[in-house]
């Protein structure tokens, strides 16, 4: 019942403020379709995330992608659009890549954070110079970086980054230093998404090229005849804008 309420507390205050901006400016968000996605447009409570009992002022690290932005670089803002990357407003915004969440404050508030409900074919976060969107990948809901000019393209290129909790741990003996409870950023992993459908990058060329059902020989020949890796982030760009023309 607590729950229920903060949530409809919320949804009453939100909802005349996603119609401005930070400075109070209305925006151009009024057609009928655009209102359906407001309406509906959720957050949920962060007390009910997925952190458990870690109280992240305790652990070293972060758990959070620098995404900041402002006028003092420390600020976490952050737009939203919607699916036809209509500007609804900004907000304070950070992805925890721990619990795959983006939490979102007014500007109004700026301290009570919310959960913004994945969706697929929703909402785009930009977070400074990243894109974010919601992709379903083996059954789940994600968040990943578009690194492509869109997602409406043939071929896309993701980016997925992860943040883990290393427990502490205890010297074994008297010679070993401690070692604190911390948040480890991962390496990002590569992920295509060709036609509706995500693929994560395999190391293994023969792998790769099996990706592109039809096209596996002109990828292939595109990518030797230009000198291109499947491991390198430019190059996998280079061969998604050309993807179209193979």
């Amino acid at each position: 019942m607590k729950r229920t309420l903060i949530i409809i507390v919320f949804w009453f205050l939100f909802v005349p403020a996603i119609g401005q901006t930070g400075n109070g400016n209305p925006i151009g968000v009024s057609t009928g379709s655009n209102n359906n996605v407001l309406n509906q447009l959720q957050l949920l409570d962060i007390n009910y995330a997925k952190r458990g009992a870690l109280t992240y002022e305790e652990i070293e690290g972060s758990p959070y992608i620098d995404n900041f932005s402002g006028a003092d670089q420390n600020l976490p803002l952050g737009k939203l659009y919607t699916a036809d990357m209509t500007y609804i407003t900004t907000a304070l915004v950070r992805y925890n890549a721990y619990t795959d969440d983006m939490e979102v404050s007014l500007l109004e508030d700026g301290v009570d954070y919310y959960l913004l409900k994945k969706q697929p074919d929703f909402l785009y976060v930009v977070l400074k110079d990243k894109k974010y969107r919601a992709f379903e990948y083996e059954g789940v809901l994600s968040f990943f970086v578009i690194l492509s000019e869109d997602d409406k393209q043939a071929c896309t290129l993701l980016k997925k980054e992860k943040v883990v909790f290393v427990q502490a741990e205890k010297p074994k003996s008297s010679f070993v230093t401690a070692t604190a409870a911390s948040f480890k950023r991962l390496r990002d992993v590569y992920f295509l998404k060709i036609g509706d459908k995500l693929y994560e990058v395999p190391k293994k060329k023969k792998l790769f090229y099996s990706l592109f059902k039809g096209k596996e020989e002109a990828v292939k020949k595109y990518m030797e005849a230009n000198q291109l890796k499947h491991t390198r982030e430019q190059d996998l760009l280079q061969l998604v804008r050309q993807y179209d023309k193979l």
